[in-house]
């Protein structure tokens, strides 16, 4: 398709949001029975530079929000899933599975698998704009219907695909996307109350990390490590843990800039001149890093949806790798707090759709109280998203921001454990049927009637690298906990 201005395309997306976003959001909220089609994008509109890191990976990933398939039970809904390649049967299958036979029926009659059949490492709204006869289908099925989009970012292939399907879309267009840089983030933060660590915004080269660290110490003289952050980064892959001695072991500025180069990737220096920060790495006798999860809808109004326990891991401790749902009771609440505050000020700036804060809380002392501070804002899906949006449709109910906890249709409550990196090499030559099987024989398939059990994913990622994810759900941390070694026990 003959692409338009930056200006332009804004200008269009900006005007399709106002004009269709609130029927359509209303359409698509629980318990709706509006016609509808609600159109999922697993686009990640994301800098090259990381495109190159999860390669081979990103189709699997595309393939986890294939869960909004359940959404085609409810009346009214309709559902068309996007991806770059075909959807291989065994992981279709899986979700089916989910599903009674008569339900089962249902999905399959109202819902699409639409592919873009082009394997390369960009962004999948990129590879759509491509096929021009995609797009006219896609147009032509939804008609004058209300449709939402559902894409997991908004950049500028997003927003061009948005206004060329005349759909809008549940996610802040790339206008707004600067309040979630994580300079700008670190500001919002502050101005809705939230305390973050010390630090400095704006950093653009090592030598602007130099002069960051130099002004740290001598405010925290005591701080032992920094976190260097680039603006626009994902999954923790573009944070790097400098130690300070790093720095104040040289007078020289120019001997600290190039030891401090010499810590950074090869590809972070160049990424870096458009932005990052650097900021104290928050430490204590115990260390936690919790996340929460809201929505801003189109009127301004801020849910909050979830609380998880992050899990972190990578080299440098700092790279997304699943979660505990929900975060501590010792300060879910004050999460959902702080984060309805953030999505307030989020709203007041033009944003909208879903969006969450990272946190560290840390204590000296078991017993103590927690101290939390705002790492982060991802105004984006993220690593949450497919594991919390399962839970919602396969036991319903509804997370209880001023409890921070979750309860189903029935009132009980429901917790989870999940990741979509548990990796073995020797799994690459694995089957998914195979892993299925050996699930299922283990006795941990999901029960429907019970709500326990756990639910796979990314099993075709399993070829790549033997990567694959899973859900393990129960009523209770520990009973989640216990599923997930137990799970572990059946694939060995």
């Amino acid at each position: 398709m003959a692409p338009v201005s930056a200006h332009v395309r804004s200008a269009q997306f900006d005007a399709l949001q106002r004009d269709r976003l609130p029927k359509a959001w209303m359409a698509d909220l629980p318990g709706s029975t509006t016609p509808h089609v609600l159109v999922t994008l697993p686009s990640f509109s994301l800098d090259r530079a990381v495109y190159d890191h999860y390669g081979d990976r990103v189709p699997p990933l595309e393939n986890r929000y294939l869960y909004t398939l359940l959404r085609a039970r409810e009346p009214g809904t309709e559902v068309v899933c996007l991806s770059s390649l075909p959807v291989p049967n065994a992981i279709l299958d899986g979700y089916l599975s989910l599903l009674t036979p008569a339900e089962r029926s249902r999905v399959m009659a109202r819902s699409r698998l639409v592919c873009a059949d082009d394997p390369s490492w960009r962004p999948l709204a990129e590879k759509l704009l491509d096929r021009g006869d995609i797009v006219d289908a896609l147009r032509n099925y939804v008609r004058e219907r209300p449709a939402i989009l559902e894409p997991w970012n908004v950049g500028p292939a997003e927003e061009e695909l948005s206004v060329a399907l005349g759909i809008p879309a549940d996610g802040t267009g790339t206008l707004h996307s600067h309040l979630a840089s994580k300079s700008n983030g670190r500001r919002l933060l502050r101005a809705a109350g939230v305390d973050v660590p010390d630090g400095t915004e704006d950093v653009t080269s090592p030598a602007d990390v130099v002069a960051a660290v130099r002004q740290l110490v001598r405010f925290r003289p005591l701080v032992r490590e920094v976190v260097v952050k680039l603006d626009d980064s994902v999954a923790g892959d573009g944070n790097v843990r400098v130690p300070v001695t790093t720095v104040t072991d040289s007078e020289d500025d120019l001997q600290a800039t190039y030891d401090v180069s010499r810590l950074l990737p090869p590809w972070y220096v160049g990424v870096l001149k458009r932005g990052g920060i650097v900021e104290q790495l928050i430490e204590g006798d115990e260390f936690r890093s919790p996340s929460a999860q809201a929505a801003i809808a189109p009127d301004g109004k801020v849910t909050v949806i979830g609380t998880h326990e992050q899990r972190l891991g990578g080299a440098n401790g700092q790279v997304f790798e699943g979660a505990t749902f929900p975060a501590d009771p010792d300060y879910a609440s004050l999460l959902g707090r702080q984060t309805h505050e953030v999505g307030l000020q989020l709203a007041r700036n033009g944003a909208v759709g879903r969006f969450s804060v990272d946190f560290v809380a840390t204590r000296r002392s078991s017993g103590a109280g927690w101290d939390l501070y705002g790492i982060e804002i991802n105004l984006r899906k993220g690593g949450t998203t497919h594991t919390l949006g399962l839970l919602r449709l396969l036991s319903g109910g509804h997370y209880d921001a001023e409890q921070g906890r979750y309860v189903d249709v029935s009132g009980r409550p429901v917790c989870y454990a999940a990741t979509d990196n548990l990796v073995r090499a020797a799994w690459v030559s694995r089957a998914p049927v195979e892993v299925r099987q050996r699930v299922s024989e283990a006795g941990l398939d999901y029960n429907r009637t019970t709500g326990v059990g756990v639910v796979l994913h990314l099993l075709d990622c399993l070829e790549v690298d033997g990567r694959m994810g899973y859900v393990a759900m129960a009523e209770s941390a520990d009973e989640a906990a216990q599923l997930e070694s137990q799970l572990i026990t059946a694939l060995s």
